[in-house]
């Protein structure tokens, strides 16, 4: 067993699950039996309250917000996570990189983002980060099996108009961007739309083996190549990938999920589940860190 060093960041999952998508590969649906209402749920905030502390207390940099589900169908969850992170920042435990991670349905209503935005980023939101399968709108309307995708444009200005940033959280799927003839014409039209700084990691299973929608390990190769021959690495990862500056843009290669290694003095993320349980990564097993 190693001495940890660093907690690099931490994730959370919040609000009840609802989600206004319906995607075939969705990561989360086998985790929202386990989501609750915040009115029955304050042993999560604690939770929540002491992985924030913890995480910056070793050097943690980033806080991501996530679900189950859809986590802006649930506006009020996400604002009471918000107001603990608030709390735990004033306190000390500040992080530069607070990121909702969301499928940018509900952004492209402005009306929406006038409502809750303004909120969020005085909470400390400084980054919306939308999960993209198909740079074309039309075809990101069907992977999300809705009737109408929103234009990435309009996400982008809604989002921007609050003063906070956009990232594109390109993933890369089987029949989809599994490429680097792919990847690199999807990074071209999503900087063409605005948004030039885009994370990519394959889809998978939640305990980071391949599934029918994972792309070919040649592929993937190929993307990683097209990277290191064509953008500039600034810096690796710990657990693998890096980022790149690409032309002035932000490129990040990544993997969805990292187990956890009781030998190596890091972890990646602690992850706060909706049942309460704090784990040291998206794998539950043999890696909790407290319940």
């Amino acid at each position: 067993m190693a001495c940890i060093e660093k907690i690099y960041s931490v994730s959370a999952l919040v609000g009840d699950g609802a989600c206004n998508a319906n995607c075939d590969f969705c990561a989360g649906k086998y985790l929202r039996s386990e989501a609750k209402s915040s009115e029955e749920n304050k042993l999560y905030d604690k939770n929540l309250e002491a992985a924030i502390k913890l995480s910056a207390r070793y050097g943690g940099w980033s806080l991501s917000l996530t679900s189950s589900g859809e986590p802006t169908c649930d506006p009020g969850a996400l604002t009471d996570a918000l107001k603990i992170y608030n709390k735990c920042a004033q306190e000390g435990a500040y992080f530069p990189n607070v990121n909702l991670f969301t499928n940018g349905i509900l952004l492209g209503d402005e009306n929406f983002c006038d409502k809750y935005l303004d909120t969020w980023r005085k909470l400390g939101l400084n980054n919306v980060a939308v999960s993209i399968h198909e740079v074309d709108e039309n075809k990101q309307t069907q992977i999300y099996g809705i009737k109408k995708y929103p234009d990435f444009e309009t996400i982008v200005r809604n989002v921007e108009k609050h003063g906070l940033g956009v990232r594109g959280t390109l993933l890369l799927r089987k029949g989809g961007v599994d490429n680097h003839k792919k990847y690199e014409s999807s990074v071209t039209t999503l900087i063409d739309k605005g948004i030039n700084n885009i994370t990519s990691w394959p889809v998978g299973n939640p305990d980071s083996t391949r599934n029918k929608y994972t792309p070919s390990r040649l592929g993937l190769l190929g993307i990683q190549a097209w990277l290191h021959l064509n953008a500039k690495i600034c810096h690796g990862h710990v657990w693998g990938g890096g980022v790149f500056d690409y032309h002035g843009s932000i490129l990040r290669y990544t993997n969805y999920v990292t187990k956890h290694n009781p030998k190596k003095d890091f972890v990646r993320q602690l992850v706060v589940f909706q049942d309460n349980t704090v784990a040291y990564s998206w794998i539950k097993k043999g890696a909790l860190c407290m319940k």
